[in-house]
């Protein structure tokens, strides 16, 4: 779990630096740029949905509990956008516990959204045989949850304009939710880049969540492995199941009109690079969408496990 106040942990986002880098950046993956394409519009956006009057909004969350060859995985992770207005604050999911109980889980900050604003979140995995399983053992989580933020002496809500979150399934299994407006964004919890035996080998695993807006649709992860001074696509398919914990495989439900994406390529022997920079392409209804992580893309560096 995120520590209390983790804000701290803020990193330095990395920058193109060549010119050719930045132009290549700038070039296939600028935030807010409508582009003619055969007649149509080709829109390309970040996924800041804070209006001028929130201090705090739900972006994405996810919730799944599942059982498969004698093993659990359960899991919960959180994203919410924020005004910065202090450097002091804290932020929590409020949510209901299944005695009925409310309880505080404190929130970290991931990285800088627009316009000054914030992106914190949580991402737990309390499954059998994790240390939060322990907290976790006696008293489970209900469906409901808010988000409250402190700062300044004020306490601000989100509360789903009094309607709280929920986002069960019907058999209380999995569930996905995104705000209204962002329509892909990537799964970082879930994308890595990872050494395969093979000598310079690597694997790349890569999901994402998309919007269902039409049945025919393109999703793409693009990326570079230097710098954008070239660019690579890999096109992502709808995931019948997608795999959690090894061997836990959970069906791909279409809760609430969400879908998960997803793909696992190869680098060739030769050109594995140590990280790469990417964000994710959503072509549907005429339609491009992106998630670039507001216009400064996403880096995955490279993992031994």
């Amino acid at each position: 779990m995120f520590a209390k106040n983790d804000y701290k942990m803020k990193k330095v986002l990395s920058i193109c630096v060549l010119a050719v880098s930045l132009f290549s950046c700038k070039k296939e993956l600028v935030v807010n740029e409508a582009i003619p394409l055969n007649g149509k519009t080709k829109s390309k956006s970040a996924t800041s949905r804070l209006a001028a009057n929130e201090k705090i909004k739900l972006l994405k969350s996810g919730t799944l509990a599942a059982y498969y060859s004698r093993s659990y995985t359960r899991e919960k992770t959180f994203y919410v956008e924020l005004a910065n207005l202090a450097y002091n604050k804290q932020v929590f999911v409020y949510h209901k516990m299944s005695d009925g109980s409310w309880r505080d889980f404190p929130l970290a900050y991931i990285k800088p959204a627009d316009s000054g604003a914030e992106v914190w979140g949580w991402e737990l995995n309390y499954g059998v045989g994790t240390p939060a399983a322990q907290n976790f053992a006696s008293v489970g989580f209900a469906d409901e949850f808010v988000l409250k933020y402190i700062v300044n002496g004020q306490t601000y809500w989100d509360n789903n304009t009094g309607k709280n979150y929920n986002i069960s399934s019907p058999y209380n299994t999995d569930g996905l939710f995104m705000q209204n407006g962002v329509n892909v964004s990537a799964d970082t919890y879930k994308t890595y880049l990872r050494l395969s035996p093979a000598p310079n080998n690597h694997f790349v695993q890569v999901e994402a969540d998309i919007r269902n807006l039409a049945y025919n649709k393109q999703v793409t992860f693009v990326y570079t492995t230097n710098k954008w001074i070239t660019v690579q696509y890999q096109s992502l398919n709808y995931a019948n199941t997608y795999a959690y914990g090894g061997d836990n495989l959970i069906a791909n439900s279409g809760l609430k009109n969400f879908e998960k994406w997803t793909v696992g390529f190869s680098i060739p022997q030769g050109q594995g690079p140590t990280s790469m920079q990417y964000a994710i392409s959503y072509k549907v209804n005429g339609v491009e969408y992106w998630d670039n992580n507001y216009g400064r893309n996403y880096t995955i560096a490279i993992r031994t496990q």
